[in-house]
């Protein structure tokens, strides 16, 4: 008799606040084969007691609120074949008995709070189809082996690390979940021979490295099965493995009568090896028995040695040709800051023109020239644009070839010109900075685009600020027209903006100057990087800090009636403090693009769906956004499309009391008693992912929701 609810007719279920009290039935012929109490709202802990019914074959109390460990006893039910505990509260580790229990087929123990390692005798059970063990905190490696009629094997959002082993799948595997653990390592050819070509496979948000197998399964799963692995190349990735370029070695010689001899250096590869004294004549003339070398051997030597004769001299050519850019670029600095030096350098402050003066050539004072030397690279010419462009004025001035008013108008247009064509320094934002310090500064390079590179730039007195290089890439060939467009940038001042405080302009570079963020951004300590990639380790206070300013300066530009179009980790910087900076926004005007909204779209899964449709940017956009990037702070991964449509607001209102199991599993434990907090903020997150944009909440309305969570937070 397979029980649900209480039974009237045989056996009797008491369900206390902590135990099952069980009466067994009168009738000795009465056999009790299955307890299914789902969702039934029950307490308390399991009773070991629950292991004396003989003939209990399925036991399912899934979504209760049981707490407590896993009793021993529990796994003496020799027929027990379908156990399902989870989605409780069970805490403890899986005990290893349960490898004994032959008859099992189906374990699912998942959204629960196991730790410990799994059991190595799993692999032993010989009827066992079903595994599904995720949302615990399970460490330790991947059994390997066994599992002859494993059909479903998830392991998913656990603390597994260690490597694949090869020997994981089995013919009759169809999925395969080991998503957000901290497997490392390559992916086993072996592997993929043995899992079934339609198996479905998740191995996203791992350490994963290397190429990813060209066959089987792997070859039928989409990206979004190896997302979050930085180093992972190959299909169904974007990200191509690159060919290590080189030189095969030789076969191995297949004599095994005697032992292999060293063979020459290639310089002296023309040079034929004398053959051993024991050796027959026919081996010594060559396999046709005629006396030297083979006409086809020593063409293949003649072309290796002149392989390498033209690789030695292109390698000589090549160090030549380093040498004597460097020594023209060493030349071309000295000449440049001389001509610096005798007229001085154009640096406006706040606009008003003053002379700065030039920079030393000392070794002292060009310290790390990172930034100096690009401009070198690339804007050394300038000073002979300039020095033409001053003779060709004075020669029409002394020549007196135009009337006053009209050589007045050429003056202007001349000071335009070289307004333009010269190095100027610009700062917006008061800051106290001239061209000769920005030069000196050592320079760090922080990250790179497509586009542009950001460099960190440390001043003579320890001040460090960002320095983003954008070369020829900028769409804006005037200066005026540049200095508007960093201008209107740098108006919204806000704590959580990134503070623009100036730009140079040169004949074929532009530097965009701001504030420094010592802690990077929030991708560096992202949940889908590489464990330990980051010393910081961001907290329950830290993650809302992060969510409320970068909410704060969102809502603070569409307040100014501006779409940032952007938001994504890499462009959250992270003070000292951990306080946010929203960065990027307004380069859409100043880099290369599709349009002028065309670099503003935000990379998916950051990009709102309509974004793909309309190409007028909407604050709604920024929401979406940000919604997504809340949704990632506070449960330590990336929500797939698919998941946005089945947890929804309303599901998770109804899910209440597993709302810890959703969050972060680094911050189950930091959560306790914060569960209305946390609800809050996936409501919001949720809510802000809205397929709808008109559902979607304005900037300001999140604000005011994670200023109450903050409230609570802090009051718990």
């Amino acid at each position: 008799m397979c029980m649900g609810f209480p039974s009237t007719n045989s056996t009797t279920f008491t369900w206390n606040s902590s135990s099952i009290d069980f009466r067994m039935p009168v009738i000795s012929t009465s056999r009790v084969i299955g307890l299914v109490l789902p969702d039934a709202q029950l307490l308390g802990s399991i009773p070991s007691d629950l292991g004396l019914i003989e003939h209990l074959r399925h036991l399912d109390l899934s979504g209760n609120f049981l707490n407590g460990t896993l009793p021993a006893t529990l796994f003496n039910a020799s027929d027990l074949r379908i156990l399902s505990l989870s989605n409780n509260e069970i805490s403890g580790q899986l005990p290893k008995i349960v490898g004994e229990m032959k008859s099992l087929q189906f374990l699912n123990l998942s959204g629960n709070a196991l730790f410990g390692r799994v059991p190595s005798n799993l692999t032993l059970l010989p009827n066992l189809t079903t595994i599904s063990l995720g949302n615990n905190y399970l460490s330790g490696g991947l059994p390997g082996g066994g599992f002859e009629q494993l059909e479903i094997l998830d392991l998913s959002s656990n603390l597994v690390n260690g490597s694949l082993p090869p020997d994981l799948g089995v013919k009759s595997l169809r999925y395969l979940n080991l998503s957000s653990n901290r497997i490392a390592g390559e992916i086993p050819p072996e592997l993929a021979a043995r899992i079934p070509a339609n198996a479905l496979i998740d191995f996203s948000f791992n350490n994963l490295t290397g190429e990813i197998p060209q066959s089987g399964a792997f070859l039928a799963q989409k990206p979004m099965a190896f997302a979050g692995n930085s180093d992972l190349c190959g299909k169904p990735l974007k990200n191509m493995c690159t060919i290590p370029s080189s030189l095969s070695n030789p076969p191995p010689n297949d004599s095994t009568a005697n032992p292999p001899r060293p063979k020459s250096p290639p310089a002296l590869a023309a040079i034929p090896e004398i053959p051993d004294g024991n050796s027959s004549p026919a081996s010594a003339a060559g396999g046709g028995g005629q006396r030297g070398l083979r006409p086809a051997a020593v063409v293949a030597i003649s072309v290796g040695d002149i392989t390498g004769i033209v690789l030695l001299l292109i390698v000589f050519l090549y160090v030549f040709q380093v040498k004597s850019k460097k020594r023209e670029l060493q030349q071309q600095q000295q000449q440049h800051q001389k001509n610096k030096g005798d007229r001085g350098i154009g640096v406006e402050r706040g606009g008003r023109n003053e002379r700065a003066p030039s920079p030393s050539a000392s070794p002292e004072s060009r310290g790390l020239v990172a930034l100096s030397w690009c401009l070198r690279n690339k804007g050394g010419d300038s000073d002979d644009t300039e020095e033409a462009s001053e003779t060709s004025a004075s020669s029409e001035t002394e020549a007196g070839a135009e009337p006053p008013h009209k050589r007045g108008k050429q003056d202007a247009k001349t000071q335009a010109q070289q307004n333009q064509q010269g190095d100027t320094l610009v700062t917006v934002d008061g800051a106290e900075l001239d061209l000769e310090t920005l030069l000196k500064a050592s320079a760090y390079i922080l990250g790179a685009t497509g586009s542009s590179i950001v460099y960190k730039a440390v001043l003579a007195d320890g001040t460090a600020l960002a320095v983003r290089r954008m070369g020829e890439s900028s769409t804006i060939d005037k200066f005026k027209d540049f200095d508007a467009q960093v201008r209107s940038i740098a108006k919204f001042r806000h704590p959580n903006l990134l503070r623009i405080r100036g730009f140079y302009w040169g004949a074929d570079e532009k530097l965009l100057i701001h504030d420094y963020a010592p802690n990077g951004s929030l991708a560096n300590i992202s949940f889908c990087k590489k464990l330990g990639s980051s010393p910081l380790r961001l907290n329950w206070d830290a993650r809302l800090r992060i969510a409320r300013g970068v909410a704060r300066g969102l809502a603070y530009l569409h307040e100014k009636k501006y779409v940032h179009g952007n938001v994504k980790p890499s462009n959250i910087l992270l003070g000292a403090d951990m306080e946010p900076v929203i960065g990027d926004f307004g380069l859409e005007r100043l880099m290369p693009g599709d349009g002028i909204y065309g670099p503003a779209f935000a990379p998916p899964p950051y990009q709102s769906p309509e974004s793909l449709k309309n190409l007028k940017p909407n604050a709604k956009w920024d929401v979406y956004s940000f919604g997504m990037v809340l949704l990632e702070l506070i449960a330590g991964r990336v929500f797939s499309e698919v998941e946005l449509c089945q947890w929804n607001a309303g599901f998770v209102v109804e899910e209440r009391n597993k709302i810890r199991r959703m969050a972060d599993p680094t911050l189950r434990g930091e959560v306790g008693g914060k569960e209305e907090a946390l609800l809050t903020c996936f409501k919001l997150g949720f809510a802000c992912c809205s397929s709808a944009p008109r559902r979607r909440p304005s900037m300001k309305d999140a604000v005011l929701m994670l200023e109450k969570v903050a409230a609570t937070s802090s009051s718990s």
